[in-house]
Parts: structure tokens; C-alpha cells; sequence
């Protein structure tokens, strides 16, 4: 990816702080509302051990989070910390569809 689209999809990554996160897995279709940061266009999220969240995310990593201006398709990997009560997901993006001003349609997708 060249510099000006990874720092243009940086910026769209970073204007929001929270987003709705949903997997799929062996717990059902899940969704929530989690606050996450960017670190090299991967997105970083905590989830508390026991999650169903990541239930899903270990047999089936796939994932979807939207924000208000953009819907993105990724993968999550978890890194637990047995001293904390809380997992880290790294997100990897694969696809980043940029939304409508009414969240209703896609008006540009970027493939990573």
C-alpha cells in the first residue's frame, strides 16, 4: 500500500474511538460496542476474559466493526496475559468500505 493511501486510511481509522465489533462463532452471532486504538493501520481492542466475543474469535477469527463512516473486514488475533483480566485483539484489516454521510451506503472500498 503507498504512503498516501496508508496515511489516508490512518486517519479515517483514527477519527473514531469506539466502534461496534461482531463475530460469529460457536457462541452465536455476537455484538458490542468496544473502544479500540490504531497502531500501523492494525486496530487493537481489550476484551475480558471469558468474552463470547473471543469464544467466537478463537475457532473462527473473521470479524466485522462499523463505525459511523466506515465498515471494516478483518481478522482478529487475541494475545492473552495471564496477569490481566482482559485479552488484546489485533485486528488485521482486509477490506475498509467507506460510508454515505447517513452510514447507508458504500461509497468507496479500499482492499488491503
Amino acid at each position: 500500500m503507498n504512503r498516501y493511501l496508508q496515511g489516508r486510511v490512518q486517519a479515517l481509522l483514527t477519527q473514531y474511538r469506539t466502534a461496534a465489533l461482531a463475530t460469529c462463532g460457536p457462541a452465536g452471532p455476537q455484538i458490542s460496542t468496544v473502544t479500540y486504538t490504531v497502531d500501523q493501520l492494525q486496530l487493537h481492542l481489550a476484551l475480558p476474559h471469558g468474552s463470547d466475543h473471543l469464544f467466537n474469535l478463537e475457532t473462527q477469527p473473521a470479524l466485522v466493526m462499523l463505525t459511523a463512516g466506515w465498515r471494516l473486514h478483518g481478522e482478529g488475533t487475541i494475545v492473552y496475559d495471564p496477569y490481566c483480566q482482559r485479552a488484546t485483539v489485533i485486528i488485521t484489516a482486509t477490506r475498509l468500505h467507506l460510508l454515505s454521510d447517513n452510514a447507508q451506503h458504500t461509497i468507496e472500498t479500499i482492499d488491503f
